[in-house]
């Protein structure tokens, strides 16, 4: 029990509990939003653009790897100069992350306008002629853009996070949700077209991220970036460590964007609409988890620079039983009255099959509890393995996707991700969580040993 009430919001449980907190509000209001916009979205578009536009989304989303990992890392580096109080580490790795990042988007642009004359969009899409080519291309134009900007943007919210300032970072979320919102609604009003709509209702994100990280140079002067704190020492540690975040990134984008993208090439835009809902619908499930794991995660790497061990592991067994409960609940409150809800919410036509919408509850369950494993092992820097077998499932998860749409429709692309998970990831990624949360015991034990050896003790016993 802290003896101070008033240091509670400093200390490490407080931190989180104030994240948790805010970032409810935030997490309530993006979920607000989704139900608001989906149906809008829908409605407006029509059920062919709608497709178009989620699976835009989705494909865009693969340009988030081109930070190789640097990102996740350097929340880490940050979490662990705050623990240390060593402010010079944090603006070392912050300018190099900063320097890398922008680095690899405008050289990734530069490639994207060469390619993008020679770039089929209609025909990799599925999209039908009533759809004209030009309104495709330049939606995905707009997305890539707001895609390669937000790299070097989305480093505020690591920084915040390795400070466990999570709730800074949740207000920045609520604002940029709000502005999507309000964008959508006046895109509606004014008779948009796709890829102006598509900018209106999603640029307020990245443009938040941008003047958060103005904000920090101003309150945290000494993270202001400057040529002197440029090394390569530094950029090749941010590249190696980042290496294992990358390659669980590329398996993310693979899990979880080209679902989209598979539907549509193989049963046309159309069937990605009772797809992509019933995946957001099902996704709210993991809100819980997003207002405690990005807290969660710089706490784990501060207690583990720090050597507090035992709050690890209580912390983490703590939230492996609570996600478990709080998803099978869910999963079972989707596949009873889930189909009901999409009707009501956006539309006949992007109602499920019912097999679609238990497999995807199902999924939601495994999804909870490999979330847990890995946020504990990004925060101890333990994910190459991890992001060996990631790539291993996501390989698997395309292949049987694609062998499986083409047989049973869109429950096989659901059904390709759990099997690939199933098969390839569970088993090996918990004994390494295992392994990790057993490791300490092993230096405990021979810490007490040697404390009760060593001569001051026996000599202090006699």
């Amino acid at each position: 029990m802290i003896a101070n009430p008033a240091a509670w919001p400093r200390t490490r449980g407080g931190r989180i509990i104030a994240a948790a907190s805010s970032g409810a509000a935030a997490r309530g209001l993006s979920a607000l939003a989704s139900i608001v916009s989906i149906p809008l979205a829908v409605r407006y578009l029509g059920t062919e653009r709608f497709g178009v536009w989620a699976t835009i989304t989705s494909t865009v989303v693969f340009l988030n790897l081109l930070d190789l990992g640097i990102a996740s890392t350097l929340t880490n580096h940050v979490a662990h100069s705050y623990a240390r109080g060593e402010r010079e580490y944090a603006a070392r790795y912050t300018t190099n992350a900063l320097a890398l990042t922008v680095s690899v988007a405008l050289g990734s642009g530069v490639v994207l306008a060469w390619l993008w004359p020679h770039m089929n969009w209609v025909s990799l899409f599925g999209v039908a002629a009533t759809v004209p080519r030009s309104e495709v291309s330049a939606t995905v134009a707009i997305a890539a853009a707001l895609m390669l900007a937000g790299l070097p943007a989305s480093l505020a919210s690591r920084i915040l996070a390795g400070y466990q300032q999570v709730h800074l970072n949740n207000l920045v979320i609520a604002c940029g949700t709000a502005g999507n919102l309000a964008g959508l609604l006046i895109g509606i009003a004014l008779r948009a077209s796709m890829p102006w709509l598509f900018l209106l209702s999603t640029g307020c994100v990245t443009s938040s991220n941008l003047m958060t990280l103005a904000a920090l140079w101003w309150f945290k002067p000494w993270l202001r970036p400057r040529r002197t704190q440029i090394a390569l020492s530094a950029a090749r540690e941010l590249l190696g460590s980042g290496s294992g975040f990358f390659l669980i990134q590329i398996a993310g984008a693979v899990v979880f964007s080209s679902d989209n993208i598979v539907v549509g090439h193989y049963l046309g835009a159309a069937q990605v609409t009772p797809y992509n809902v019933t995946w957001r619908l099902v996704g709210l499930t993991a809100m819980l988890q997003s207002l405690v794991f990005p807290a969660l995660w710089p706490a784990y790497a501060e207690a583990h620079a720090r050597g507090d061990l035992a709050w690890m592991r209580r912390t983490f067994r703590l939230m492996l039983r609570g996600t478990l409960a709080v998803n099978l609940v869910c999963a079972m409150i989707f596949m009873l009255f889930g189909r009901s809800l999409i009707r009501w919410w956006a539309g006949a036509a992007a109602v499920p099959s019912t097999t679609l919408l238990v497999c995807m509850a199902l999924w939601a369950v495994i999804s909870g509890c490999m979330t847990a494993e890995s946020c504990l092992l990004a925060a101890v820097e333990r994910t190459r393995l991890q992001g060996v077998l990631s790539i291993i499932a996501a390989a698997v998860n395309l292949g049987l996707s694609i062998a499986l749409v083409q047989r049973i429709g869109a429950v096989g692309v659901i059904a390709g991700t759990i099997l690939s998970y199933v098969f390839v990831l569970i088993l090996p990624q918990s004994l390494i969580v295992r392994n990790v949360l057993r490791e300490p015991y092993a230096g405990e034990l021979k810490a007490k040993k040697q404390s009760v050896t060593s001569p001051q003790v026996v000599e202090a016993s006699q």
